[in-house]
């Protein structure tokens, strides 16, 4: 991928248009007057035999009469001419290309070519990047650019939308229009062959100019790439995704891969969860959703205070908070004794605030105020039915005054001015000021809602997992042999007394015969009966499954969905959800169920999918469970000796890595990649650097970390960075980290920018030469071009360290700073 070919794209500067028309009801002639009406900054060349000029512009009659290379061509043609004109667009020079045709795939050529297949080799050949077949383009509002057939322009914006439906994109651009809300990127995927969600997402998560991103799925071709580009961005901005196609028969509609391929809708659920996106179900939440974002702020907690002029209103948004598992704020006495003083007996000044009918704008606005000057309300629903009395604007002017005017720390605000003409003006008015505005109480709550959930998954996300290490011991070497005993006679199934073994080699407690799964069902009475599952899905390789134990089994309707490798907080998290969702039903046991014991569960078997590719499906069905009592009583797994066509979409623990040596002291030390589990341990180094080498290391004096700073350093994802700690054990038998080095690739994987910290008592002795070499080797085997990284002045022991290993070391004094480069 390449992120400079992406920015070319959405920042060309200039644009050939393929196909240009003067026929109105011609995609050639819609580009070329969106373009023109766009006030796109730069060169605009329409090419066609046909025409001298196009809408008033000089017309080039091919492409090689061009008098410039343009940075993007938009191809307006039949699909039959494309494969012809990526050609053309190759030896020209031309790098980036929109292509608004469908149906490439359907067509062939004489000699029995594929269309679609003919165009991706021209383009891989010549270095052609394409966006689509079945584009609607792309709009950059910021720039004025309109490289689209879209019936209306977009305004500016913090949004950034990708779409692989033309039909969804028209729909959100009429709608926003109307509502004044804008977007930074607006971009039509189409059917995504050659540019895909991956590189648009890398692209938008670094993009300063956008706040947010919106998704539009049909499906996903790269299980993999999709959820590491997913992953990064969401830790910078929320995501928000609609997924077509939950059912076979639309999926069927909506996706171009055959049915074997498509994926399972729940397991989808699962990995827009995993990579901290947050799913929205239809096109209402969708819009309500992009309200929210638009004008809204990130939330710090997640109680809602609402007021109404009205019981019904505010019960109805109260009904709608609690059924989404929301929470109504707690007023302090101080301020519901002055928010009483300023309505009329009979209201309520409790949450939820009732100001009844008769309230008039200066009663909205006063009590405004006193919730803005308490300093104690997060987040804010502020309803109002119609009035006779006054219009609904009126009410909105109040509101939007008193919010924008006070210049103290202000709640996240929401309003829903009910009605549809009364209400239409004061709506208008929200939008003009930046305020999310809702026709109805439930879409108001439903936006906040979704602000809550991306909030829990990005908390759930970033839990600290408990260490299971030392707790399970694990021989993957002898289950490897029983596989290749198995392979080797022919079979594809491991037997019962396999099976049991199998398990029993990562800690699994198993029942050998029926006689001990009779006392195993004794000693487990009125134990919990669960099913635990391996499948492979076609788009996100193997996956988790657990639910109660059953004979017929539906994903969607009795199981929830993980994907691997799991440690013991998402495995917690997994659990947790099969219960809110009734997956596994609480009931009276008569030993209480044991979550550590059900998790652990999880990860061992989340171990054995990542240790054996060969592992094409495992069933446990049923494990008894009560209290720490669990208990294999039957299960089958399925094997083969082909390579597994749907691997990991999350790239393990690379154990292989893993490797011991002596210091120069003598002292036994682990290099090893870093875990999420080494949260604690690195707190704990971080907090033994003196200040001096804290300040080299950070170029400035940094408080200590928070507990979302260190996820973010240990819960790294492997396909894109890597760490790796230097641990020993110190005199109680704890591991301890000794030091970091650390590495961050570019997209286009040209760089790598290293970092490195040493315990300050432990210089000179051989670890920081070691850690770096590891580092240096580890890049060169990833194909990275160079290895980079930048010191402080003061810091010579660092740049005389890297001079010793290879690098090019400059000294900027201007900038006060040692740069290091290592050609790889």
């Amino acid at each position: 991928m390449s992120l400079k070919t992406i920015e070319q794209l959405l920042k060309p500067h200039s644009i050939a248009v393929i196909g240009a028309s003067n026929q109105p009801n011609r995609p050639g002639n819609a580009v070329m007057r969106n373009l023109l009406q766009g006030q796109f900054d730069g060169p605009i060349m329409p090419v066609s035999p046909h025409y001298k000029s196009v809408n008033g512009v000089l017309a080039y009659r091919s492409i090689d009469e061009l008098p410039l290379v343009p940075d993007l061509a938009i191809i307006c043609t039949r699909a039959t001419r494309v494969p012809a004109i990526i050609l053309q667009l190759g030896r020209k020079g031309t790098r980036n290309a929109i292509v608004i045709a469908a149906g490439l795939d359907n067509l062939f050529t004489a000699q029995g070519t594929n269309l679609q297949q003919q165009m991706l080799a021209i383009a891989k050949e010549w270095g052609v990047r394409i966006l689509g077949p079945d584009s609607l383009g792309i709009l950059v509002p910021e720039l004025g650019l309109n490289a689209s057939y879209a019936h209306i322009n977009a305004a500016p914006g913090k949004i950034a939308v990708v779409s692989q439906s033309s039909a969804v994109c028209v729909t959100l651009l009429d709608w926003a229009r109307r509502r004044r809300i804008g977007f930074s990127q607006f971009i039509s995927l189409g059917e995504g062959v050659d540019i895909d969600f991956d590189e648009l997402l890398d692209y938008l998560g670094r993009d300063t100019k956008t706040a947010a991103i919106l998704l539009y799925i049909d499906a996903i071709y790269d299980g993999r790439a999709f959820l590491s580009a997913a992953r990064a961005a969401s830790f910078n901005k929320p995501i928000l995704v609609i997924k077509a196609g939950s059912y076979a028969e639309t999926s069927a509609l909506t996706s171009r891969l055959p049915a074997e391929k498509i994926g399972n809708d729940a397991v989808y659920d699962a990995a827009f969860r995993r990579a901290g996106m947050l799913r929205v179900g239809d096109l209402r939440e969708l819009l309500a959703a992009v309200e929210t974002l638009a004008n809204g702020k990130p939330i710090y907690s997640e109680q809602l205070v609402i007021i109404a002029n009205g019981n019904g209103p505010s019960a109805m948004a109260t009904d709608a908070l609690l059924q989404r598992g929301g929470r109504l704020a707690v007023l302090d006495e101080k301020l519901v004794g002055q928010i009483q003083a300023l309505i009329h007996s009979g209201g309520r000044a409790n949450n939820p605030i009732n100001l009844l009918g008769d309230a008039s704008p200066e009663t909205y606005q006063k009590v405004l105020q006193v919730i803005l000057q308490s300093n104690s309300v997060d987040n804010l629903l502020i309803m109002q039915a119609p009035s006779a009395l006054t219009p609904g604007e009126v009410y909105a002017d109040a509101i939007i005054s008193t919010y924008k005017n006070y210049t103290g720390r202000k709640p996240n605000i929401f309003s829903n001015w009910m009605g549809e003409d009364a209400a239409q003006n004061a709506r208008l008015r929200f939008a003009d000021a930046g305020i999310a505005s809702f026709r109805t109480p439930e879409g108001a709550v439903g936006a906040f809602m979704h602000m809550v959930q991306y909030r829990r998954n990005q908390k759930l996300l970033s839990e600290t997992p408990d260490s299971i290490s030392d707790k399970v011991p694990y021989q993957p070497q002898l289950a490897q042999q029983i596989i290749a005993q198995v392979l080797a006679q022919g079979r594809t199934q491991l037997d019962n007394s396999e099976t049991q073994q199998f398990l029993s080699d990562y800690g699994i407690n198993t029942t050998n015969h029926v006689a001990a799964a009779e006392t195993a069902i004794k000693q487990t009475h009125n134990a919990l009966p669960l099913r635990v599952e391996v499948q492979l899905d076609p788009v996100f390789g193997p996956v988790i499954l657990l639910g109660e134990a059953a004979s017929h089994w539906s994903i969607r309707r009795n199981a929830v969905v993980a994907l691997p490798p799991l440690n013991m907080a998402l495995a917690r998290y997994m659990v947790i959800q099969a219960l809110a969702e009734g997956k596994i039903r609480e009931r009276e046991l008569y030993v209480p169920l044991d979550m550590p014991s059900i998790c652990l569960l999880l990860t061992q078997i989340s171990q054995i999918v990542i240790d054996h590719p060969a592992l094409r499906s495992l069933l446990i069905n049923p494990v008894l469970v009560a209290g720490e009592n669990i208990v294999v009583s039957e299960a089958s797994i399925h094997i083969s000796a082909e390579k597994n066509p749907y691997p990991l979409a999350i790239r393990p623990y690379p154990k292989e890595l893993e490797e011991i040596f002596l210091l120069r002291n003598e002292c036994s030390v682990l290099l090893r990649p870093i875990r999420p589990e080494d949260e604690l341990n690195l707190q704990a180094f971080d907090n033994s650097q003196s200040k001096e080498d804290r300040y080299k290391r950070y170029f400035a004096e940094l408080p200590q970390f928070s507990h979302e700073q260190l996820a973010r350093l240990t819960q790294i994802d492997y396909e894109r960075e890597m760490a790796f700690v230097a641990v020993t054990q110190n005199a109680s038998g704890n591991e301890e980290i000794l030091g970091v080095v650390r590495a961050q690739r570019d997209p286009d994987n040209t760089f790598a920018e290293f970092a490195m910290a040493i315990r300050s008592d432990l210089k000179g002795i051989g670890l920081g030469s070691r850690m770096l070499q590891k580092m240096i080797d580890y890049a060169r085997g990833q194909g990275t071009q160079q290895l980079i990284g930048c010191t402080m002045l003061e810091n010579s022991g660092m740049a005389n360290l890297a001079r010793k290993l290879g690098f090019s070391v400059k000294y900027n004094r201007d900038e006060g700073l040692i740069d290091m480069v290592l050609v790889l």
